[in-house]
């Protein structure tokens, strides 16, 4: 590891552990979080463009493996977040599994090596975030809820386990959309970045369907407007990579 890439690395370890102190404020936690997916991307982009000027091959296409944690019963709900980050990354992804009786989910993931590496680093960190973030969101919207509305108590909990699985996607769709955007800005900087991630992005395309060439179209998964619309507030609260945080939360709309 060079001196630039610790130094980067320092500094994204350092946001992250500031996204996760119980102390930090959300909205600050996810500027936080938002910063570091920022440097990772922008770090990686500099790298493969530097390489290519001085004649070195493309970043490497890997593929890997990562486990949605399902003991819970919302591995699905957190394999969907996880791929929808994958995605912002560039990279593809198919599912070992469906989540039943609380169940992990794998996803099979193609992406470049650059990705791979930023994305282990980032998503504890972001499981972390929504999961903390989408239990205080359920337990509070829970208590509107007049105790006559559940006859059974398995009636509540079902109704509050949907609303949190909903969350957690809309949270993640939320954060996906800064991501990419923030991967277009960097994209838009020069020519040599955009012909990186072009190419990045067909030789990704090529070996996820030399992988899963008979892959089948996944069920879509049904979920509560109600929790996906909080999730999705929840995700947007901060600009991505700006450090400036909305000034009313109450003003966004889903």
């Amino acid at each position: 590891m060079n001196s630039a890439e610790g130094k980067m690395l320092g500094r994204v370890r350092a946001l992250l552990a500031k996204a996760e102190h119980p102390a930090t404020p959300r909205p600050e936690a996810e500027a936080a979080h938002a910063k570091a997916a920022e440097l990772m991307m922008r770090y990686a982009l500099d790298e493969a463009m530097l390489a290519a000027e001085q004649g070195g091959g493309p970043d490497p296409i890997v593929y890997w493996e990562h486990v949605a944690a399902g003991a819970d019963g919302h591995g699905r709900a957190r394999c969907t977040a996880a791929g929808t980050i994958v995605q912002a990354y560039g990279g593809r992804y198919a599912r070992r599994g469906n989540g039943t009786y609380r169940a992990d989910v794998t996803l099979l993931i193609v992406s470049t090596r650059a990705a791979r590496d930023a994305l282990e680093l980032l998503l504890p960190s972001l499981y972390l975030q929504m999961d903390q973030a989408g239990r205080r969101e359920t337990d509070g919207y829970m208590t509107t809820l007049p105790t006559e509305s559940f006859p059974r108590r398995a009636d509540r909990t079902r109704w509050a386990n949907s609303y949190f699985k909903a969350f957690l996607v809309g949270y993640a769709d939320s954060v996906g959309r800064r991501i990419t955007a923030a991967r277009e800005l960097l994209q838009h900087e020069t020519t040599s970045r955009a012909l990186v991630l072009v190419n990045e992005q067909d030789r990704i395309a090529a070996e996820f369907q030399n992988r899963f060439p008979d892959l089948g179209r996944a069920r879509a998964q049904r979920l509560r407007a109600d929790g996906y619309a909080a999730g999705q507030t929840a995700g947007r609260s901060a600009d991505i990579g700006t450090g400036h945080l909305t000034a009313d939360r109450s003003s966004l709309t889903p």
